[in-house]
């Protein structure tokens, strides 16, 4: 059976990157580890000498964003699939690992997209499904999108999505997966802070494929700098295109309970 290149682009996840990368390095459908550290300030890449000798470690000299990040590391994977796994996973398995790889490596599906399971459904859960980090492609499929693709931000998985909309791609549900929250990985204000990022360049992207105006990507633009609630709050009810407002209004209600 093929093996497999496992990306992960990392920036300051110093309390799971290693737990992540050991399990990884422990798969047998894995043979190659790529981190990329995205540059990071706190002591990630620290964390990572015990396994220095096991894996690739790509460092930026700058921040780059997430889909810069994984470009570096589809380049440089050997393997003809690349799957990716965020740094700040928590309770990661070799069972979460088959269940992701299997529909790929068996040809059941182009692509494999694995999502955590909500501990309730809703609108907004369901919605955030389509934007989890964990996924396995062909690097062939991913190869001639590049370019583009290193411009995307905290927005790749929302690329990647549109890319793969006609091809088949299978879903599976990764149980007792999860994320550290944000409040575990930050201050209360940087919290808010990374989070009204993370938003703004997730709705920027949709926002390309959907053609919003500059008076919306303007608005966009305001958000960032925003940490009043209530004026973010007025701020976003004054974005013109309703499926864009909307979406913002969702990923704001997910990314803050994370």
């Amino acid at each position: 059976m093929q093996k497999v290149s496992a990306i992960v682009p990392f920036l300051n996840e110093q309390k799971t990157i290693a737990s992540v990368v050991k399990i990884l390095l422990s798969h047998p459908l894995i043979n190659e580890v790529i981190c990329v550290n995205d540059g990071s300030t706190d002591k990630a890449v620290q964390k990572l000498n015990p396994y220095k000798n096991r894996i690739i470690l790509i460092s930026l000299p700058k921040n780059q964003g997430k889909g810069y990040a994984l470009v570096a590391g589809i380049k440089k994977a050997k393997n003809k699939i690349v799957a990716f796994f965020d740094a700040d996973l928590v309770g990661l398995s070799g069972a979460h690992i088959d269940q992701l790889l299997t529909p790929i490596l068996t040809k059941e599906a182009r692509a494999v997209m694995g999502y955590k399971l909500p501990t309730r459904q809703n609108a907004v859960a369901i919605f955030m499904k389509e934007l989890s980090g964990e996924r396995a492609y062909y690097k062939r499929d991913l190869l001639p999108h590049l370019d583009e693709m290193a411009n995307v931000r905290f927005g790749v998985e929302v690329f990647l999505n549109h890319l793969f909309k006609n091809k088949v791609v299978k879903r599976v549900p990764l149980l007792k997966l999860r994320h550290l929250q944000k409040y575990q990985k930050y201050t209360p204000q940087q919290a808010i802070k990374e989070t009204l990022k993370e938003v703004v360049e997730i709705t920027q992207q949709f926002g390309r494929q959907e053609g919003l105006l500059p008076k919306d990507y303007g608005l966009l633009e305001r958000l960032e700098k925003l940490t009043e609630l209530s004026e973010i709050k007025k701020t976003v009810s004054r974005i013109t295109n309703k499926e864009a407002r909307g979406r913002f209004k969702r990923l704001l209600a997910y990314l803050t309970t994370i």
